[in-house]
């Protein structure tokens, strides 16, 4: 952004495209072993010159997409964004005048870094460690551990992580994106009123190690799932390690994002269409010292700020039938403040078979949970299962697999039932700690079963009249509380 021809300004809008280009539908390709298998990547180069469009770069993209009439829309909504603010920036400039505007940016930059020193500073000076598991990425790698070293040195934080070689497959993650995990869950660990800019991350020094492995990713590895596997893996080591730093800050994990999209022609009209299945990904939020977990609050990439959209809408303007959409009991993992629920997806596609994608991580791992908290269901939890129903409700596999591949892409037939049930998020300090009337309320709304809150909660409840018999717990929570010593 110009104004009276000096460089000011840079306005930027990103935004998620249901469609990239590129072999597989949706921009994920599960099956890529190099950047170049992922869809059109496009170098620098301006959509507009002069204030004019330049059609003949437009056009270009949209030859290489499959939705083309969607996205010409949605980048013109992205190019409208940018747009309003020039209008507003340039409108600042000439109100208060350049020299201004340039010293109120420095100042905002400077005191972004003077407020994160100070949190900084509250923290332990020491060494603390965490890690992350990536699980396999169905191509052989096995699970992959991410450790983090984290020290704290006055008001300076060094972040090191150390992880295995890349892998040929889409979950590779280049350093920007990397250093993004790790300030996403330092963000979590400070005043969350403050702003973020340059001055935020100053004090905070990042090492990712060699170049070469899955956090440090060179051309060509293949990363098309690295905005949420493995940043929010990285997330989960950083989160992990300044726990210990600050115990009263720590937070249970949340569900990482394992879903589908789909691609079809749509019947109603003979064009294709795209659906990243939103609702799908979205799972549990993790528990904070003294709060609950949000329920399928969204992808921890996003901050909990990612929405699922409306049921109707969804239906409207995508060939498919949703049958249910609810929240999925006992998927959240417990604690004295247990994590959110999960949901259970239910859907059938119209009409048509379309082809789903499968993508993500977390069908092996629940949720990780801190200072304590535990369950011995935790294999329970874990979900994403992926299985189809007949017309007359028996299940049947996907294409003769059950479960559906974690990583593959396969055909939907019109009547499937596709059902999917996302993960909870997980918990904070033991479960016997949990207020007995937090645990009787759980049970009335259908988040946790009598039998689930005797055996994780100890406390008894009557499973018609949900009233909870004190001398029965009283006995239970004495038991576990004498197991945890």
């Amino acid at each position: 952004i110009f104004y009276e021809d000096e460089l000011l300004f840079w306005a930027v809008n990103r935004s998620h495209m249901n469609e990239t280009g590129g072999p597989v539908a949706g921009g994920y390709n599960p099956l890529a072993e190099e950047i170049w298998a992922e869809g059109l990547r496009i170098s620098p180069v301006k959509l507009y010159e002069a204030g004019e469009p330049r059609y003949d770069v437009i056009d270009l993209l949209m030859t290489n997409f499959r939705i083309s009439k969607q996205m010409r829309g949605d980048l013109g909504a992205q190019v409208a964004a940018c747009g309003q603010a020039e209008q507003r920036l340039t409108a600042l400039t000439a109100k208060y005048g350049v020299e201004t505007i340039k010293r109120c940016q420095s100042q905002i930059i400077d005191r972004a870094q003077k407020l994160m020193r100070a949190e900084i500073g509250r923290m332990p000076d020491g060494e603390y460690h965490g890690h992350g598991m990536v699980e396999d990425n169905g191509r052989g790698s096995g699970d992959l551990e991410i450790t983090c070293t984290l020290r704290i040195d006055g008001d300076e934080m060094y972040v090191g992580l150390d992880a295995p070689p890349m892998v040929n497959s889409y979950i590779n993650s280049y350093p920007f994106n990397s250093t993004s995990g790790v300030y996403l869950a330092v963000l979590s660990f400070v005043d969350p009123t403050m702003p973020h800019n340059e001055g935020t991350y100053r004090p905070i020094h990042v090492d990712l190690g060699e170049a070469g492995s899955i956090v440090h990713a060179v051309e060509p590895g293949a990363c098309s799932a690295t905005t949420t596997t493995p940043l929010e893996n990285i997330t989960d080591a950083v989160r992990a390690a300044l726990s210990q730093a600050l115990p009263e800050w720590a937070g249970g994990g949340w569900a990482h994002v394992h879903g589908n999209s789909l691609f079809g022609i749509d019947p109603r009209h003979h064009e294709p269409y795209t659906y990243f299945a939103h609702m799908s990904h979205w799972g549990g939020g993790g528990a904070f010292w003294g709060q609950d977990g949000e329920h399928v609050v969204g992808t921890l990439a996003a901050a909990g700020g990612a929405m699922t959209g409306n049921i109707e809408v969804v239906e409207y303007q995508v060939p498919i039938h949703i049958h249910r959409y609810e929240l999925d009991p006992e998927s959240a993992c417990p604690g004295r403040w247990r994590g959110g629920l999960g949901a259970a997806y239910e859907f059938t596609v119209v009409d048509h078979d379309a082809t789903m994608t499968q993508l993500g991580d977390g069908m092996k791992y629940p949720a990780p949970s801190v200072l304590g908290a535990e369950s011995r269901f935790n294999g329970s939890r874990v979900y994403q299962n992926c299985v189809a129903r007949n017309a007359d409700g028996a299940l049947a596999a996907l294409d003769g697999s059950e479960p559906l591949d974690q990583h593959g892409i396969c055909t939907v037939h019109a009547g499937e039932k596709v059902l999917i049930q996302t993960p909870g998020g997980g918990g904070v300090a033991p479960t016997h700690e949990r207020e007995v009337a937090a645990v009787a309320a759980d049970v009335r709304n259908g988040f946790v079963s009598p039998d689930r809150a005797r055996a994780e909660y100890a406390v008894a409840i009557d499973v018609n009249t949900f009233a909870i018999d004190e001398d029965e717990t009283s006995a239970l929570r004495s038991s576990a509380m004498e197991a945890a010593v």
